[in-house]
């Protein structure tokens, strides 16, 4: 079962990287004719702190053998999900607003209505950003299950405190 688990984490890692790396926005200024692209990495520079803090998550999963370090390392999976979530929302709203950025850098405009005036030519690339939201939640979910996933041989988990093995005298 891990290493079911296992294949699924690390195809859908180089998925999530490999659509998170594709071009989700283009459009052109009209007055100056300069053509804007923008990917998801660029846009979203978290990813990268996410997806490489999942890599070190995924090689600790080797050496965590106590109840508490899985509880742990869950809660800083489920944190590293919740940071993703604001990139789901707007990647799903298909705003070209990500290119935002580089049109105050071209024209100086910082303003997104006005910005917004100046485009033409615009596209958002809905099929890579929603299949990076399906590859980023099921690499998260596969992480998951893997941290819990029992290991082959693993007896159950022997739930005693400290005291319990104290010496009798």
């Amino acid at each position: 079962m891990r290493r079911i688990f296992l294949a699924i984490n690390l195809v859908s890692l180089v998925l999530t990287w490999a659509f998170s790396s594709q071009i989700w926005a283009s459009s052109t200024i009209a007055e100056s004719g300069n053509r804007l692209v923008i990917s998801g990495l660029d846009a979203y520079p978290q990813i990268t702190f996410i997806l490489l803090t999942g890599i070190l998550i995924l090689w600790l999963t080797r050496y965590l053998n106590s109840l508490f370090a899985r509880f742990l390392t869950s809660a800083v999976t489920l944190l590293l999900f919740a940071t993703a979530s604001p990139i789901w929302f707007e990647s799903a709203s298909g705003s070209l607003a990500i290119l935002s950025p580089q049109i105050s850098k071209a024209t100086g405009i910082s303003d997104w209505l006005g910005q917004s005036e100046l485009l033409q030519d615009s596209f958002y690339n809905h099929l890579a950003a929603d299949l990076f939201v399906i590859a980023l939640i099921s690499w998260f979910a596969s992480l998951i299950f893997l941290l819990w996933a029992r290991r082959p041989g693993e007896k159950t988990a022997n739930l005693v405190t400290r005291i319990d093995k104290l010496p009798s005298w």
